[in-house]
């Protein structure tokens, strides 16, 4: 059974993804930074971690290996969002954002790296965001985090391929769950206004989605970012 990794499941998406995939036949390793998961599934395991530390992400991965043998797929999820117009934002505020964003799934990957390419197996997916691609007002560390996960991704996809490792990422449009929360409604209702669809996207979809990109028929897959948007871009 192969084992998945979910950097930030106990967020709004991580927790839908959680959900979807406890569902399938896969051992999950949950990560956590403060809100640990609450009623596990059987085939899961929580973990803590603070993804800016380097020294936490090492002993993550190092016990998710010694729990399930090993670590086959990695959704790095975790992340955050602040808004901050660029000349009043501190640059303590733009370093965490990085480091969350981008350092930490980066050096999440690094550390798991070695168990794929020993078993010449493994699938990584990044989470980044329509917002790289068209910027948003207020966003720019945000933006530029998500940025950098695309080329990140084009990078990786051609260091690994030769080991049987796809890399790609996803670059979500606006969804029911998670970061939207905190948008105020009459925000969400022009956000959704402009959206070809007229709606929010839903998890199961991405969950779908991701369940394709680690599956064996994607294995030709790789160096992509997927535009999930409901038509906002493309």
């Amino acid at each position: 059974m192969k084992t998945i990794l979910i950097m930030g499941a106990s967020g709004g998406l991580g927790t839908e993804l959680t959900k979807y995939f406890s569902a399938k036949e896969y051992n999950l390793a949950l990560h956590y930074f403060e809100n640990e998961p609450k009623s596990l599934p059987l085939n899961a395991v929580g973990f803590q971690a603070d993804i800016r530390k380097e020294d936490d992400i090492k002993n993550l991965i190092a016990d998710v290996a010694k729990t399930f043998g090993t670590i086959d797929i990695i959704l790095n999820n975790a992340g955050i969002s602040k808004s901050e117009i660029s000349w009043k934002a501190e640059k303590d505020s733009w370093e965490d954002t990085m480091a969350i964003n981008l350092t930490g799934p980066f050096l999440v990957t690094k550390h798991a790296l070695p168990f794929m390419r020993e078993q010449q197996f493994g699938r990584i997916i990044f989470m980044s965001s329509i917002v790289a691609q068209t910027g948003f007002v207020g966003a720019s560390a945000y933006a530029a985090s998500k940025a950098g996960l695309i080329g990140l991704t084009k990078s990786l996809a051609k260091e690994l391929a030769n080991k049987n490792i796809t890399v790609n990422s996803i670059a979500l449009g606006y969804f029911n769950a998670g970061m939207i929360n905190d948008v105020p409604d009459d925000m969400q209702a022009q956000l959704i206004a402009n959206i070809p669809v007229k709606k929010l996207g839903d998890p199961e979809q991405l969950a779908e989605l991701m369940n394709y990109l680690i599956s064996d028929k994607a294995a030709y897959l790789t160096g992509q970012t997927l535009n999930l948007n409901g038509g906002l871009y493309s």
